[in-house]
């Protein structure tokens, strides 16, 4: 699957003016152009001793990216719609901006027309980005983004551009209770594009951090959707790519941990489909995401470990897993693809928790293995004694 740039790259305005040469600064604007609203995000950094200064901006009703190249004179951009700043992409208007008391005026005038709409924007947030690159370009503006060690969708969660974009209009689902907890499907009303997002729990400060990390499958989903909804010249291209397909399910859900199992067929763009399936699991006690391993001795961590780097398992787990067969009476998956269930598969499992016990799956394998996407066995908690940290006694309250 192609998963297309939210961000666009090309020259800018320079401006002599005094500012440190590592920092990006980016100020969101919402108002109007005419009488449409918009979201308008500039960036400014020091190159070289001078400011550089490039954008983008959407329409809220189509939410499709019109990138912004400064064009010679102070807030005077060039606008690109659908298309990277290059020179093959086409200019069709041009936003002059000027400073105001609560943001920026203007007016914007369509190429080869004498005629302006005026522009109103209103500052709504400004924020400091640290570079680590060497910016020596405007492009190098949204560059930055990829040096913070974010995935898409805590990128998009975590900007107030993307985030703005990512998240209006959405339709609530039916409130779905269990115990203490209870959640509901939110949907892009646009795309379709939906996911989960909890409405009840006993900590609000646990609710919120829950949420924001829900927040991160949605936005990434959308985006995607957005984007190659805006696009043209490919397969796929002019669509949602199929993230408005993708199905959820709650399969395990306690006072402290929320397992999710979701599946989709996603295409826009690139040689076949990109099909995934998974099962996330998210702490309820502390918020976030949860792995088996904080609550079981999976894995050893040895000195000098990274993240990245690979783990060993213990003992105890190699002899849990090399019980595993399709032959014990843990075995839950599906027996008609032999293939899935040989010694060289290649591909180790995921593990998380269901009503039952210890799930092992196999998840987000290539396109040509996609059928052995799966549940393969369950493993009862009984026969885990040997394998619980001591953590695990404030998630599972029979231990």
């Amino acid at each position: 699957m192609k998963l297309l740039a939210s961000v666009v790259f090309g020259l800018g305005l320079l401006m002599t003016t005094t500012a440190h040469a590592d920092t990006v600064t980016q100020t969101v604007y919402e108002g109007t152009i005419g009488k449409s609203p918009v979201v308008v995000e500039l960036r400014s950094a020091t190159v070289k001793g001078k400011t550089v200064y490039i954008g983008q901006y959407y329409y809220t009703r189509y939410r499709t990216l019109i990138s912004l190249k400064a064009s010679g004179a102070a807030l005077t951009f060039q606008e690109h719609p659908g298309c990277f700043v290059g020179p093959d992409c086409p200019v069709t208007g041009t936003l002059t901006l000027k400073p105001a008391p609560a943001g920026l005026t203007g007016t914007w005038t369509a190429k080869g027309k004498k005629a302006s709409l005026p522009v109103s924007l209103t500052k709504n947030v400004t924020r400091s980005l640290t570079s680590t690159l060497s910016l020596t370009q405007p492009g190098d503006l949204y560059a930055v983004d990829d040096t913070l060690n974010q995935g898409r969708g805590e990128l998009a969660r975590n900007d107030p551009f993307r985030a703005r974009r990512v998240n209006q209009n959405n339709v609530y689902g039916p409130e779905i209770s269990a115990g203490q907890i209870a959640y509901r499907t939110v949907t892009d009303k646009a795309t379709g594009v939906h996911y989960l997002q909890l409405t009840r729990h006993p900590d609000p400060a646990v609710l919120a951090k829950v949420n924001a990390t829900l927040d991160v499958e949605r936005f990434f989903r959308v985006e995607n959707a957005l984007d190659c909804l805006s696009q043209t010249g490919f397969v796929g291209a002019g669509t949602t790519g199929g993230f408005e397909d993708f199905t959820d399910k709650v399969v395990y859900v306690s006072s402290s941990l929320m397992a999710v199992e979701s599946a989709g067929s996603t295409y826009c763009g690139g040689a076949h489909p990109s099909n995934s399936w998974g099962i996330t699991m998210y702490d309820l006690k502390r918020g976030g995401y949860l792995n088996a391993d904080q609550l079981l001795n999976l894995y050893i961590t040895p000195p000098g470990w990274a993240p990245g780097d690979e783990r060993p398992e213990t003992p105890a787990f190699q002899r849990l897993k090399a019980k595993l067969s399709p032959q014990s009476p843990w075995f839950v998956g599906d027996r008609s693809i032999p293939e899935c269930l040989a010694d060289d598969v290649g591909y180790d499992y995921q593990t998380s928790f269901n009503d039952k016990g210890l799930v092992f799956s196999r998840s987000d394998l290539p396109h040509v293995m996609g059928a052995c996407m799966g549940v393969y066995y369950v493993v009862p908690y009984a026969e885990l004694k040997a394998l619980w940290r001591p953590e695990a006694k404030a998630y599972f309250s029979g231990l």
